[in-house]
């Protein structure tokens, strides 16, 4: 029960991290060998194996969406320390043009699975509301934000 607790606080503080615009301590909490797959065809959308892919990625979530914050509304943890399962359903709060060019509110949701190994991320699988990001790409590329448009960082 204390090892989850501990994880879902950690968990919680990595998102806190990324509100504040500092992705780079879920690079840091990757394993050298790992997956992380965005569902979707998109600019986000990919798997990425590598913390170089990880690190542009990261920095095409924050050109596309800068200053979005993220809310865990919930958070499961099971298993060991060796094998442990993580689940976060998640909203997200931003901006993105709107069909004036001016900025207007976006918000998404999204879950995730992950796995976490001895204190590392080996696994990550994110499902996002794509329709709902989809619809705003075309106002982010019409607002000059060329990520709206790129494909997907895959290696």
């Amino acid at each position: 029960m204390i090892y989850r607790a501990v994880v879902r606080r950690q968990v919680r503080k990595l998102f806190a991290e990324a509100n504040a615009g500092n992705w780079a301590p879920i690079v840091d909490g990757l394993a050298s060998s790992f997956s992380y797959r965005f569902v979707g065809d998109t600019p986000l959308g990919g798997t990425r194996t590598t913390h170089d892919a990880m690190r542009r990625w990261f920095e095409r979530l924050y050109r596309l969406f800068p200053g979005s914050q993220f809310a865990p509304q919930r958070i499961v943890v099971e298993g060991p320390p060796w094998n442990t399962r993580i689940m976060t359903y998640v909203k997200i709060h931003g901006t993105a043009p709107n069909t004036q060019g001016v900025a207007a509110p976006y918000e998404n949701e999204f879950m995730q699975a992950m796995i976490l190994r001895w204190g590392k991320i080996t696994s990550v699988l994110t499902l996002e509301d794509t329709q709902r990001f989809v619809e705003a790409l075309p106002r982010l590329a019409a607002a000059g934000i060329t990520d709206a448009t790129a494909s997907p960082i895959n290696d």
